[in-house]
Formats: C-alpha cells, sequence, structure tokens
C-alpha cells in the first residue's frame, strides 16, 4: 500500500497493535503522529525510537490541518472529541481494525486467527519466513507485540502481508484473507459473545469469507478447531485444508523424541529442540512452520526467496519444512509472553500478557519447565470485570497453581463493558482463597502499586520467579520491587 503522501494520527497510539501499526505506516512511507494518556507504556521505547511524536490526552488541538486520515483504537468510540474534530473536518477515520481491513486488500493477506496463541504463532511464522529468505521475501507483518529483537516494524515488501485476526467483536470478518491459521477456539470475551456457541459461528462465517481457492490450517489437538475443519471440508471444497498438532494425521503430526527433542511424521529423522515447553507454545511454534510453509509456496516463484540450501528439490515439501523448521532455534521470544525481565537478588522478574485462565495455565507451565527449581509470586491485574465474573471459577483455579498470589485492582481500561464500574477482585480473591484451601499458600489484595511493591518486596526470597501478569499495565512494578528489596538489605 503507498502511503508516501499520508500524514497519518493514531489516537490511542499505545496500545500494542496501534503502536506497531504506527512503525509499520512509517516503513511505508507515511508521516506518523499520535495522541494517548500519559501513563507510561512497554510501547514508549519503540515509538521513542522510530522517531513518533507522541501527543498527551486527546485534546481536538492536537489534530493539525496536514493529517490525511486518523486512525483511533478499538478502544475508544467516535464520539471522543478528537475523533469528532477529525469527522467534522472530513478526515478519512477508522478504526484500527477497519484499517487493517483496508491493508488486507492491498496484497494477499493471511492471518492467524483463535482464542489463544495468536502473536506467538503469528511472531514466530513472521520470523522464520524473514530469516528462510534472508530478508528478500516481500511481505510484511503486524500483530500484537514484537519479538524481542525487533525494534522497527517487519516490512520487507508489500506482495503478502500476515496478520493477527482477532475474534473481538468480528473484527476479523472485515478482512480480506487468501488464508488463515487457526490455533484454538475457546469462550472468551463474554462482554460481545453469549457463548461458546457464539463464538464457534464466528469462526465459521470466518471460513466463508475466506477467499477462493485459499487455505485454512487449523490445530488438530482443540477440539473446537477440529470441528472447524470439518464445516470447512463441508462448505468450502475449494480451500486447502491443513492440520497439525500431537494428534494431527498427515505430514503435520508433531512426534516427542526421547531426548525432549521434536520431529515431524512428514521428517521423522530430522529431530529439533525448541526454547519453550508448554505443549500450547510448542503447538504454536509448529503451527507458525506451518504457515510460513504455506504462504511461501503459495507464492508464484518460491525458489527466489529461499537460502541457496533450500532451494526446491523434487521433494518440495520436506525440503522447505526443513529450511524452516531450522530457523526456528533462533527465534527470541515475544515482548510479554513470559518475557524475562531481569535478574537481581536471586529473583527473576517475568511480564506475561495472560488475562484467560488457560493463557494463565500455559504461561505457568512454561515457567516451571524453564525454572523447575523456583516458586512463584504472581502480580495478576484482572482485566475487564466482564471476563472476570464470566471466568471466575476457572481463573481462580488457574491462579491457585501459584505459589503466592497478589490480586491487584482490575485494570480499568478504555474499552468499557457491562460490569466496568465493578472492581471484581474482590470476588477474585474470594475465590482464589477457596480454591486453595488450607494449603498454606499466600494471597492478598493491593489497593494500588505502591501496596503491591511493599508486599511483593516483603514476600521475595532467593530463588523466587517474580510474575507481573495481565493485560494491565503492571509490567513496570518490578524495577519498584527490586529497588524495594534493595531497601531493606
Amino acid at each position: 500500500m503507498e502511503m508516501r503522501e499520508e500524514s497519518c494520527y493514531l489516537v490511542g497510539i499505545k496500545g500494542t497493535g496501534m503502536a506497531n501499526l504506527a512503525l509499520l505506516l512509517m516503513r511505508m512511507g507515511a508521516s506518523v503522529r499520535g495522541c494517548d494518556v500519559q501513563e507510561t507504556f512497554l510501547t514508549d521505547l519503540s515509538l521513542h525510537r522510530g522517531g513518533i511524536v507522541v501527543d498527551t490526552g486527546f485534546d481536538p488541538a492536537h489534530l493539525s490541518g496536514s493529517a490525511t486520515m486518523v486512525i483511533h483504537s478499538s478502544a475508544y468510540h467516535r464520539d471522543l472529541p478528537i475523533l469528532q474534530a477529525a469527522k467534522a473536518k472530513h478526515i478519512p477515520l477508522y478504526s484500527y481494525p477497519e484499517f487493517l481491513a483496508l491493508l488486507s486488500t492491498k496484497q494477499d493477506s493471511y492471518a492467524v486467527a483463535g482464542t489463544h496463541g495468536k502473536t506467538t504463532t503469528t511472531s514466530v511464522a513472521a520470523h522464520i519466513l524473514k530469516e528462510a529468505s534472508e530478508g528478500d521475501f516481500p511481505f510484511y507483518a503486524l500483530y500484537g507485540s514484537s519479538a524481542l529483537n525487533q525494534e522497527d516494524a517487519l516490512y520487507q515488501g508489500s506482495e503478502c502481508a500476515l496478520f493477527e485476526a482477532c475474534e473481538y467483536q468480528d473484527h476479523f470478518l472485515s478482512y480480506h484473507l487468501r488464508g488463515v491459521l487457526v490455533t484454538c477456539i475457546e469462550y472468551d470475551h463474554p462482554d460481545y459473545f453469549s457463548d461458546l456457541d457464539a463464538v464457534k459461528a464466528s469462526f465459521r462465517r470466518l471460513v466463508d469469507k475466506l477467499e477462493k481457492g485459499g487455505m485454512l490450517i487449523v490445530c488438530s489437538d482443540d477440539r473446537e478447531a477440529r470441528e472447524l475443519l470439518s464445516y470447512a471440508r463441508r462448505t468450502r471444497s475449494d480451500l486447502t485444508l491443513l492440520e497439525y498438532g500431537f494428534t494431527a494425521p498427515g505430514p503435520f503430526r508433531i512426534l516427542e523424541n526421547p531426548d525432549s527433542t521434536f520431529s515431524l511424521s512428514l521428517l521423522p529423522e530430522y529431530s529439533f529442540a525448541l526454547s519453550v515447553h508448554a505443549k500450547a507454545l510448542v503447538l504454536d511454534h509448529i503451527g507458525a512452520v506451518v504457515l510460513a510453509l504455506s504462504v511461501l509456496l503459495d507464492r508464484p516463484k518460491p525458489r527466489l526467496y529461499l537460502q541457496d540450501k533450500g532451494l526446491l528439490s523434487d521433494e518440495v515439501l520436506p525440503s522447505v519444512t526443513s529450511l524452516l523448521m531450522s530457523q526456528l532455534a533462533s527465534f527470541p521470544g515475544c515482548r510479554a509472553r513470559t518475557e524475562v525481565l531481569a535478574e537481581e537478588g536471586g529473583v527473576v522478574y517475568v511480564d506475561d500478557y495472560a488475562h484467560h485462565p488457560s493463557e494463565i495455565l500455559t504461561s505457568l507451565e512454561e515457567l516451571r519447565s524453564a525454572y523447575p527449581h523456583s516458586k512463584q509470586l504472581v502480580l495478576f491485574c484482572p482485566h475487564t470485570a466482564s471476563r472476570t465474573k464470566a471466568f471466575l471459577s476457572s481463573f481462580a483455579s488457574a491462579l491457585a497453581q501459584a505459589d503466592a498470589l497478589i490480586i491487584q485492582s482490575t485494570y480499568a481500561s478504555a474499552r468499557q463493558d457491562s460490569c466496568a464500574v465493578e472492581d471484581t477482585s474482590a470476588l477474585l480473591l474470594e475465590a482464589v482463597q477457596e480454591a486453595i484451601g488450607t494449603s498454606g499458600k499466600p494471597v492478598a489484595y493491593a489497593k494500588d502499586d505502591q501496596a503491591c511493591v511493599e508486599l511483593a518486596g516483603l514476600w521475595l526470597q532467593e530463588r523466587w520467579l517474580c510474575i507481573t501478569m495481565g493485560a494491565g499495565n503492571n509490567r513496570p512494578l518490578g524495577p519498584h520491587i527490586a529497588a524495594f528489596r534493595r531497601s531493606l538489605s
């Protein structure tokens, strides 16, 4: 998409997706500026490094006469004064998903969808496409985080694009997609979907909308994803259908080897190690390989984008698959996905975005495998009161797996829901206390950040993990906790 003549103003620019979009637009040649709250977020540094000016607040005066389009986070409604000002000035106005929908029409577009694992799978797929082609594959990627070694948007050209596609409010139904990978389907976003059946119906509509002759890839280990594949077999005979997983039939069945490595049924003699341990994360990495393979082989001349050692042979599938799999070991991980921030005083500080019970279980499993002799203190910031109430029992059961827990106030995001005025942290605390029973695990509620810092600082000991967790903004607490512990020495 040609953006060299565009001056883009992004409202809510500090959100992970919005910040990555801002950097991508810069790489595409646009002039970019934006605004957001004063609070410091994970994305502040990348925006600063990218040379993007961020205005504080949402004053309509921020909107200069040079803006040719305004893109706003879906967390903000059109009645926001600055958005009203854009409308009054007849400046083209898009929500984040609306602009992604526009981008998706400009080239062959592929996406990762699913309740969990979208960001990791998209990031890994983008990484291995980039590395396997030595930077020559003309694609770009846009998703809700960034790889740990990535300081700028991943933009190598615009022959095709890779997106993270979220089901919330049916956003992904507006995208024009040639192919999609579905990681799993589970009930989430209770402020929009009434039940699991409503979520499943949304994914079926996604399959209905795929480009003719396109592709659907699913994880066979997930029951609802398998059901979606069956639906596609009945209704979309034009699609290429692929499945992967520990139970998948065909070439992409994952085999566990005695030495803790893995193989695929396509290449049983080729073993590979992964930097992740939790089953869900292994699935995300292999799904990324299948997606990258499918995208690459969907191009008219895939040979042009491969390293010499990966030139296409008579055995196309194993040749390209082995090349892509060889890049997995160099994937550095994603920001805020079991990300190790620091180690000080015998404590490892970790940040993780998990905000759904299933994600919490996966993250704690991964960290327990990586640090088998360490105890886990979780500082959990609930995100959206409606989600907390809908999954209260499951949240309690998942969080009870930690060795110690501090519950913070429900994050007051710009996205409102029917329970927004109610802080559900007290309900969650009570449910967790019931779940842990008489085990003696310490559990407490912290009314504010300072209380959380002091309590965590007092509880932590050597060989503990301190995990800031949730979709809120508690990541900055780690350095403050470390400083508080130093003050106790």
